[in-house]
């Protein structure tokens, strides 16, 4: 699956890229403030001209931008839960640990007291 979204996003690319190249001698106009508005704030209409390739370029950088502010706190939380799963699963590691040291104490004081009831047991008889 990994593979086909790598596969997806490459073609994508192709087809950006090969806009820009058809597009190489074309210009846009854009207008960002136009008549109606320049005159309702009494300033001048501004508009800017660059060629398609550009645009169609910097089209391509705000969506990555854009995708990216838009999945990083997705990111940022699920980076938080795997951290948190970590230490508890770190705690939970030392505490079988520590369980399973004590059980070896038991198991040696066990050990120890049959074998002193034994030689007891012995030595009364």
């Amino acid at each position: 699956m990994k593979y086909g979204f790598w596969i997806l996003s490459l073609f994508i690319a192709v087809i950006w890229v090969y806009l820009m190249i058809v597009n190489f001698g074309n210009t846009i106009n854009i207008t960002l403030i136009n008549q109606e508005v320049a005159n309702l704030f009494n300033i001048a209409p501004v508009s800017l001209s660059m060629g398609a390739w550009l645009f169609i370029l910097l089209i391509y950088f705000l969506g990555e931008l854009e995708l990216a502010l838009f999945f990083l706190p997705a990111l940022i939380q699920n980076k938080e839960k795997e951290g948190a799963y970590e230490r508890r699963l770190e705690k939970t590691s030392v505490s079988n640990d520590e369980s399973n040291a004590k059980v070896k104490v038991l198991e040696n004081k066990i050990q120890v007291l049959e074998k002193a009831l034994e030689d007891a047991l012995k030595k009364n008889n």
